[in-house]
């Protein structure tokens, strides 16, 4: 009997190291450039605190804190800055340096700015943002994003951003915005005022 419950013991922790051995770390996509106040990763119930030239893993949970800014860019130069009170996710990322194209798609929420990297390729189409509101296509983009003004704003810097909504779509060029109320269409791209444009870029800019 004693030499069955070893073997049985024996098995159960060799099957446990397979398992662990089975299970791939999490994928390195990038890197943080920049944080000013708190910001923390998570995958599942491990958390860890994120610092300035720490590893952004793929399907990390990135949330910031008070007043906080965090600058990541990813593997294929795509950089993204989160505002205070953000949520930020990386839910797929196919990147190859050798060949154009790829895939991003980002689930993120509170202010946030985008500046696209190679992974767009020459066309554009290859990534996706999505935010409370809807989701942005972009192309050659740089575009603002986030809670304003009693909505939810876009704002596209450069390039060219469509905002689909489940309640209608527009398409933004350099210089123009959009605003989102409830569960409204979106507003008709226009240029925003100075006012407007000041207060995003302060929601995502460092001291």
């Amino acid at each position: 009997m004693r030499k069955a419950c070893m073997l049985l013991v024996g098995a159960a922790a060799l099957l446990a190291f397979s398992v662990n051995q089975s299970v791939a770390a999490p994928e390195k996509v990038g890197q943080v450039d920049k944080l000013q106040g708190q910001a923390e990763a998570s995958q599942g119930s491990q958390k860890r605190d994120l610092a300035a030239a720490g590893d952004v893993l793929f399907l990390d949970r990135i949330e910031t804190g008070d007043a906080a800014r965090m600058e990541a860019t990813l593997a294929d130069s795509t950089k993204v800055t989160l505002g205070e009170h953000g949520r930020l996710v990386i839910d797929k990322f196919v990147y190859n340096p050798d060949k154009q194209g790829g895939a991003l798609s980002i689930r993120v929420n509170g202010a946030f700015l985008f500046v696209g990297g190679k992974i767009e390729g020459p066309t554009g189409g290859n990534v996706a943002i999505k935010t409370p509101v809807g989701t942005l296509g972009v192309r050659g983009t740089t575009v603002w994003g986030g809670f304003i003004d009693g909505g939810y704003g876009v704002l596209v810097l450069d390039g060219e951003v469509t905002v689909h909504t489940e309640h209608g779509l527009v398409t933004l060029r350099k210089g123009q915005g959009t605003m989102i109320y409830g569960n409204n269409a979106p507003n008709k791209a226009a240029p925003w005022p100075d006012r407007r444009v000041k207060a995003a870029v302060a929601t995502i800019s460092f001291k």
